[in-house]
């Protein structure tokens, strides 16, 4: 016998509460206190309650933290991929930037200042965790795409830098370099996680893990890339935190007449445009943007679906892309 589906009337009738209520407390629309609000969602969660909600009825705001303008990176193609798979979907929505002053104000983004009402947010990079609580104050079901932290207790995808700077050094050991480093921004999450993947790479092939060779970009590092390379002791291969910083780098290089990747071998992460365009073409990792950004509509669509459901943390693994700026030796 089919077990009969529960609905916000049972919700409503256990709670001793309206039916009004309780949709207003799943949706994450006002009119409904905090206190309300979480003693429905637990007893959804008890009763296993899902919401069934069509797609082509579902609103989103996209919100952004990084101004679009001279883009050097991919975060462009995250945006329009974003949109693209909200349209396949035929949900509405609608996109805003953020800046970090408007966050750090907890600015309400225009059309929610407006009373437009969203069924969900997707967070494209890295928004402070006060801003997110903000947010989702608001609006009820988020997640965070990229700039990935431990302190975030919400639904999010990301990449997999840890896993991605492995196979950047095991590509690198398989061609014979043993003096292997690293150039980015050691403050950042995501750096941190690429060196962890490189440490935990060159360890498990008893390959020494020389820290001079792993230089930081919030000091002065292109003095840093000078001093090193004119020593006798230096690296023949560097994983750097970005295609822009791998060029930067091949850059500073080229002008102390040591040559890529006769001299040492560069690899890139990204697979942005100008990597393949480069000289000599960029070896670097592609992220699989277009597949993230169908995995954050899904997982977006689920919550709604489902707003009791547990916080899931996906990675997506990055793939290699092998050209010209590595050599074996």
């Amino acid at each position: 016998m089919k077990e009969n589906k529960i609905t916000i009337s049972h919700i409503a009738d256990s709670l001793g509460v309206s039916s009004m209520s309780v949709s207003r407390a799943l949706s994450g629309q006002a009119g409904v206190s905090d206190k309300l609000r979480n003693k429905v969602l637990e007893k959804a969660k008890e009763l296993k309650y899902a919401k069934c909600k069509k797609a082509s009825s579902i609103s989103v705001l996209v919100l952004h933290q990084k101004a679009l303008i001279d883009d050097n990176s991919n975060f462009s193609t995250r945006v329009q991929g974003i949109e693209k798979v909200l349209q396949q979907n035929d949900a509405q929505y609608d996109l805003e930037f953020v800046d970090k002053d408007k966050q750090n104000n907890m600015y309400l983004p225009y059309k929610l200042s407006k009373g437009t009402y969203y069924d969900g947010v997707i967070l494209l990079g890295r928004f402070s965790l006060q801003y997110a609580d903000f947010i989702s104050n608001k609006i009820n079901n988020l997640v965070f795409y990229t700039g990935y932290s431990p302190s975030y207790d919400y639904d999010s995808v990301w990449f997999n830098f840890n896993n991605s700077a492995y196979k950047q050094c095991k590509y690198l050991i398989d061609n014979n370099h043993k003096n292997i480093g690293y150039l980015g921004d050691m403050s950042r999450f995501r750096n941190k996680e690429m060196l962890m993947g490189i440490t935990t790479c060159l360890e498990d092939y008893n390959i020494e893990v020389k820290n001079e060779f792993f230089i930081n970009m919030k000091n002065n590092y292109r003095n840093e890339v000078i001093k090193l390379f004119s020593q006798k002791n230096r690296p023949t291969s560097i994983i750097c935190g970005s295609d822009f910083i791998a060029l930067e780098l091949i850059k500073i290089l080229h002008d102390i007449k040591i040559n890529v990747p006769e001299n040492v071998s560069i690899i890139g992460t990204g697979n942005t445009q100008i990597s393949s365009l480069s000289i000599p073409s960029l070896t670097t990792a592609d992220l699989n943007i277009e597949y993230s950004c169908e995995v954050v509509v899904d997982l977006l669509l689920k919550k709604i679906s489902n707003p009791c459901k547990p916080k899931e943390n996906i990675s997506i693994y990055t793939s290699l892309v092998k050209r010209d700026s590595v050599r074996k030796i």
